[in-house]
């Protein structure tokens, strides 16, 4: 196979037949982790891809966004890699034992599997919310990421691990009518070594410290490939300044809004994909 572009056409010619869809298992350290490769059936010439999946229920709701954009991207002639981090979905681990450094270690494990799965020298890195921040991260220290677009990112980690945390607050008042245990206790079970459930998924507190620890736009950023930070909106306006400050922490950063419902979480509407979002993506890398 060839070596990706520097460059991504917004609407090349569709390969002929069919996407491939390509599901396999490789190693992020003693871990198994399953992944997904989506590709032209034949011909490709276009840039290799590493998808990066957002937090717990975020990855449940976003995952039909995801597969629709990826099929998109290789019906476009260009191969992308979906995969689950370790303790997520079909791969090997718990969910408790997962951090940010082992999402981090598994989307490096998913690049260099991407490149020799396509023979791409370098990938370009896509993640939604908690997935943008790790992807960001990852940038920081690679040096085969290219392009780097990211969807939402949590740029104040405590501010969202806070956020998670009244999830189980709000879980509680459901079943017993009453908080039994503020976000204060709830931390102080993390800190004795026990794990505080939110929506099913058990949050440990090396997890919790880790992520509260990211203030991801206090620091210009080293990655010097351009990178895209869209603010996802139902109805956009003045640009958040977080996420504004966070692409001008770049050398080569770009803001945009995107039109869209927060189809991360549990709404109304059936995101089948996501329109404006796509442009916006896809009219950048162009």
């Amino acid at each position: 196979m060839q070596t990706s572009t520097s460059q991504v056409d917004p609407a090349p010619q569709a390969a002929p037949g069919p996407v491939k869809e390509t599901p396999f298992f490789f190693h992020s350290g003693a871990h198994a982790l399953f992944g997904l490769l989506h590709e032209p059936p034949s011909g490709r010439t276009g840039d290799t891809f590493v998808f990066c999946h957002p937090f717990g229920e975020e990855k449940l709701w976003s995952h039909r966004v995801y597969v629709s954009f990826a099929r998109a991207l290789a019906d476009a002639g260009h191969a992308v890699l979906r995969f689950d981090y370790m303790g997520n979905g079909d791969s090997e681990g718990l969910f408790s034992a997962s951090t940010l450094t082992t999402a981090q270690a598994d989307v490096t494990a998913a690049i260099e599997q991407a490149r020799q799965a396509t023979g791409a020298e370098r990938v370009h890195l896509l993640g939604l919310r908690l997935g943008a921040t790790i992807a960001s991260l990852v940038a920081e220290r690679s040096s085969v990421v290219d392009r780097l677009i990211l969807w939402s990112p949590i740029v104040d980690g405590a501010r969202y691990m806070q956020e998670l945390l009244r999830i189980n607050l709000t879980t509680q008042m459901a079943m017993y009518k009453e908080v039994r245990q503020d976000r204060e206790a709830l931390v102080a079970v993390m800190q004795g070594g026990d794990t505080v459930n939110v929506d099913g998924y058990e949050l440990s507190y090396q997890h919790y410290s880790e992520v509260s620890a990211v203030t991801l736009a206090a620091a210009a950023k080293r990655h010097q490939s351009p990178c895209l930070v869209v603010q996802i909106d139902r109805q956009p306006g003045r640009p958040a300044p977080e996420l504004q400050q966070l692409a001008d922490s770049y050398p080569h950063g770009s803001f945009s809004f995107a039109q869209e419902d927060a189809f991360w979480k549990e709404i109304a509407k059936f995101y089948h994909q996501a329109p404006n979002l796509y442009a916006t993506t896809t009219g950048w890398l162009g």
